[in-house]
């Protein structure tokens, strides 16, 4: 009865999804509606990730991180001529892997998010006034704190692409032993796998969503995308398997009801995506206390 009752709600979440899709697109751009449900869906594997892992300290850090690596990426773009979201890329992972080898050395993860955060922060501050002041930039910064996802480049476009391919391809190759090592990382350890290897495929799959995705949902909104949809799969599902498809068809149905209603309202697509996220695990925190 509950298999039946989850694969009916799972049904029509899909289809209201597919309604609300559609119904964008014939009033709007499609190639920004379906970069935007990418946007989703990649939000929605991190998330899985992080809930199993128990990293919402790192995936917390690494959107400040996000925003010091673009920030500085814009920079060295004007000096270098290397496009931007190369340079953000290898900043960003490079200090996600820095926490992720003060973490494997014994440094408590709370206090490497601490560090990590506070020193990002103020770097951002830093470097976002040198950014406005000194670099010839023409670059809407607000995108990157709100984020645009209405008025795409063809350039993030294909970013989003690129980042939703990547971390999906590390995500169904990898993802029986990285909720493993979530779930009994002892065990798995004295069956001989390599843990570091999954680690870093961890750490690649946040800093690569983090960092690649912050033009299309903004610095703001980056905490509730990447960490909420999995959080809330888990007050609706009975299984691991359960909540890897909630979290797929939450997120994705909040995309399309965000942008739909965004269309309409002229808000935030992003704010309205979180919005939904949100009544979505008020409605499950509820449901799990009535039972």
């Amino acid at each position: 009865m509950k298999f039946k009752e989850t694969y009916l709600t799972l049904v029509l979440l899909v289809t209201i999804t597919l309604v609300a899709s559609v119904s964008s697109a014939l009033i709007f751009d499609p190639r920004k509606i379906i970069t935007y449900l990418m946007m989703g869906l990649t939000f929605s594997l991190t998330s899985i990730i992080v809930y199993y892992r128990k990293m919402e300290f790192l995936a917390s850090s690494a959107t400040h991180t996000s925003l010091l690596a673009v920030i500085t990426g814009l920079m060295l773009e004007s000096l270098t001529g290397v496009q931007f979201p190369v340079w953000s890329l290898l900043i960003g992972l490079f200090i996600i892997y820095l926490a992720g080898v003060l973490i494997r050395k014994g440094l408590d993860p709370n206090n490497t998010s601490a560090v990590i955060v506070a020193s990002t922060s103020a770097f951002s501050v830093i470097g976002g006034y040198l950014l406005i002041t000194l670099f010839p930039v023409s670059y809407n910064l607000n995108s990157l704190f709100l984020g645009d996802p209405l008025l795409l480049s063809s350039r993030d476009v294909l970013l989003v692409t690129l980042v939703t391919v990547v971390v999906s391809i590390i995500f169904v190759f990898s993802i029986y032993e990285i909720l493993s090592l979530g779930i009994d990382e002892v065990s798995v350890k004295l069956l001989g796998l390599k843990t570091e290897v999954y680690d870093i495929l961890t750490y690649t799959i946040i800093g690569l969503t983090s960092i690649g995705l912050l033009r299309v949902s903004g610095y703001i909104l980056q905490h509730v995308l990447i960490l909420l949809p999995a959080i809330t799969a888990s007050f609706y599902s009975n299984s691991g398997k359960e909540l890897i498809l909630y979290s797929i068809t939450l997120s994705l149905f909040s995309c399309s009801i965000g942008f739909l209603l965004s269309l309409y309202f002229n808000l935030s697509p992003t704010g309205l995506t979180g919005v939904v996220l949100v009544v979505f695990m008020v409605h499950g925190i509820l449901r799990r206390w009535i039972k």
